[in-house]
């Protein structure tokens, strides 16, 4: 690792084809960000499955927290790199060349570059996982932040990659830990998932989804359209027709939900909808073969 200027300021130059150089520290930073997220998310999801799953209980539990200490850091560490390289190598670029056209100090571009590159990056996102285009830009700009932020800092500083990463090593562990505490702490004793509660009157309407559209009258009619007929692990086969619902109240083995009488549909036809979602955006589901890992087949209540 050479030296050279970034806009006249005394930088850090990276030697031959060492292009991480370019981003110093950048893929361990967003490595920990990556891993702390992913961490915090597993752990909170064993308790805030809105679908029941139990992950295969304490087994499953036991096999998740395994993965999440052995291979997880290792992929989160590639995805580090790879973020590293799309994104805050990109912008390490682009704010130097910002500065070499401006009397503005290269620095002071990094920042409008990681938002500028958000809103490229975020178009392809938001379609990817069918999320609002403002907020997916807002977290992707986010996510930016602090990895460019310590390559601006170490390239400013003469900083080689090698001290930035095991200088940057002790608060990504840190910041784990903490998301590990927390989320094992809220596994233990949090109150997890609550289904919201529903009168007779709000399941009338209709409910779509997963190709299954499903059409509830005030007078308990119902009109099931291509309901899931399963074998025990898997959809099968499909079945419509005329029938009947009823609401059924929660007890202490099963939650509330719909149950249908749909005579033109045999054995293995998904009849006991249960509910899921929130009061203001409610749900019906089933969940087909293992119950601790199931494949869920959602309907969501159409806007009238």
């Amino acid at each position: 690792m050479g030296t050279g200027t970034w806009n006249g300021v005394v930088v850090a130059q990276p030697k031959g084809r060492d292009w991480s150089g370019i981003a110093p520290g950048a893929e361990l930073v967003a490595a920990g960000q990556f891993q702390t997220a992913a961490v915090w998310w597993q752990l909170s999801s064993f308790t805030q499955d809105p679908y029941g799953r139990g992950y295969g209980g304490g087994i499953g539990i036991l096999f998740g927290l395994a993965f999440m200490v052995t291979l997880q850091p290792l992929l989160m560490y590639g995805a580090g790199w790879l973020y590293s390289a799309l994104f805050t190598t990109p912008a390490m670029g682009l704010s130097n060349a910002m500065g070499v056209r401006t009397r503005i100090p290269a620095p002071w571009w990094a920042l409008p570059a990681v938002v500028l590159l958000a809103a490229v990056y975020a178009a392809p996102l938001a379609l990817l996982f069918d999320s609002p285009y403002a907020a997916t830009w807002g977290w992707t700009a986010a996510a930016g932040v602090l990895p460019t932020g310590v390559a601006v800092i170490a390239r400013m500083r003469c900083w080689a990659k090698g001290p930035v990463r095991r200088w940057t090593l002790a608060p990504a562990g840190l910041a784990i830990l903490v998301a590990f505490v927390a989320g094992f702490g809220g596994l233990a004793s949090g109150p997890g998932y609550t289904p919201p509660v529903l009168g007779r009157a709000d399941y009338v309407g209709e409910w779509t989804g997963d190709g299954v559209r499903l059409e509830l009258d005030g007078q308990g009619g119902a009109m099931a359209e291509k309901l899931p007929v399963d074998d025990g692990f898997d959809v099968v086969d499909r079945c419509s027709g005329p029938g009947t619902w009823k609401d059924r109240p929660a007890d202490d083995s099963y939650r509330a939900g719909v149950v249908l009488a749909v005579p033109e549909c045999g054995r293995g036809a998904s009849l006991v909808w249960e509910l899921a979602g929130t009061t203001a955006e409610p749900e019906l589901f089933v969940l087909i073969g293992d119950p601790d890992d199931g494949d869920v087949r959602v309907l969501r209540k159409r806007a009238r």
